[in-house]
């Protein structure tokens, strides 16, 4: 299946008043970071799309790229060239999906990490609302086969047993990195919380 096209020209998405602090560009987050992060150099976004019926998507990475076959949210580097962190966040959901984001609802979680060449980065997760077929319940996800080759939806049950029922087939769940696993934990946590209010 090849990748996603490029968004269509002119799509737009809104976020959450408690967002604004992200509707900044890449070079001013990593100004305002950079004392409290003396060697953060690179910003990441991950998307928690959850849907309608609380199941969160999930996509195997390819089996040539680092991690290989192991399972996360969609997600990646902030480019300078993007508008503001939040316009990154949707780029990369469209470059790993195909699925277009029409509102940032909120910040899950943001940590620092070391990558393997040594470059620190600060990963910031933000739960994300898509765009959804009318037809549909979930959102028809598109993947680019030279970064990902499957993608599922998880109940907050089969994400913490690690294993997710499709069909007949039973899908173990690997995830990249525990703080991976932790990070999809909380988005439930937190959408639990809301509608709890």
């Amino acid at each position: 299946m090849p990748p996603p096209p490029p968004p269509p020209s002119g799509f737009t998405f809104t976020f959450s008043p408690s967002l604004s602090d992200f509707n900044v560009t890449v070079g001013d987050l990593l100004q305002v970071r950079q004392p409290h992060v003396p060697l953060l150099r690179h910003l990441a976004t991950g998307a928690l799309v959850f849907s309608h019926d609380d199941h969160i998507l999930l996509i195997q990475r390819a089996p040539d790229d680092s991690m290989p076959l192991k399972w996360e949210i969609p997600g990646g580097a902030c480019d300078l060239e993007d508008e503001t962190i939040l316009h990154g966040l949707a780029r990369e959901l469209w470059e790993e999906s195909g699925l277009l984001m029409t509102r940032a609802v909120e910040l899950v979680s943001r940590d620092v990490f070391l990558t393997r060449g040594g470059n620190t980065v600060e990963k910031m997760s933000f739960e994300a609302e898509v765009q959804v077929p009318s037809t549909s319940e979930r959102p028809v996800v598109t993947l680019d086969p030279q970064e990902h080759v499957r993608s599922l939806w998880a109940t907050e049950e089969e994400c913490r047993a690690g294993k997710v029922s499709v069909g007949d087939e039973e899908v173990n769940i690997d995830f990249t990195t525990e703080n991976q696993k932790r990070v999809i934990l909380d988005g439930f946590k937190r959408r639990k919380e809301r509608r709890e209010v």
